[in-house]
């Protein structure tokens, strides 16, 4: 009866064991997804200036999505991450022109093409934003901030046009929310 007892006591340990391996390989399992996702698939942005409101303010925290460009075309109005060639600072942009297009704004009309393109309800500005036309290269896609006014842009002649080549990715969460943007929006 004792003999049964030790051994009955013994494999319990052992279970018990068992169970906190499991439990503690678990664990370290989903923490290294995690980390894979962060820091393989999305990579976080701290938003440190209003050139994107309304849309992102100032001081939220947005993941782009660094795969998204390898399987997807991007498209207008996809928010992008790159790298601004001056300073070395992260930008998010909104694409508003694509290759092979020509871009321009008139007394606060964003004009593709000579035509109307996009609605631009969402960023009207204090005082009307104009630009002369610009034929964007192939290759590169035209990045506007959502604050119009906010010249850190495809505007700036020190920026220009982005090649398609240097996005880093598309933004897609909101963390302070948890928003997911499909399409940009």
């Amino acid at each position: 009866m004792e003999l049964i007892e030790r051994r009955s006591l013994r494999l319990r340990q052992s279970h018990k064991r068992q169970t906190v391996w499991r439990y503690l390989s678990a664990v370290a399992i989903g923490l290294a997804l995690v980390f894979v996702l962060l820091l393989g698939w999305f990579s976080p942005v701290y938003i440190a200036d209003p050139s994107m409101e309304p849309t992102l303010r100032e001081g939220e925290t947005v993941l782009y999505d660094r795969l998204y460009k390898h399987f997807f075309l991007l498209q207008r109005t996809d928010m992008v991450a790159f790298t601004d060639p001056q300073s070395g600072q992260l930008l998010i942009k909104r694409i508003v022109a694509m290759p092979g297009e020509t871009v321009s704004a008139e007394d606060g009309l964003l004009l593709i093409d000579g035509k109307y393109a996009l609605n631009e309800q969402d960023y009207m500005t204090e005082a009307p934003f104009a630009f002369e036309p610009v034929t964007v290269p192939e290759g590169c896609v035209f990045v506007l901030s959502d604050d119009r006014n906010y010249g850190e842009d495809s505007r700036n002649g020190a920026i220009g046009c982005i090649e398609m080549s240097d996005i880093l990715g598309v933004v897609r969460f909101r963390l302070d929310r948890f928003t997911m943007f499909v399409n940009g929006n």
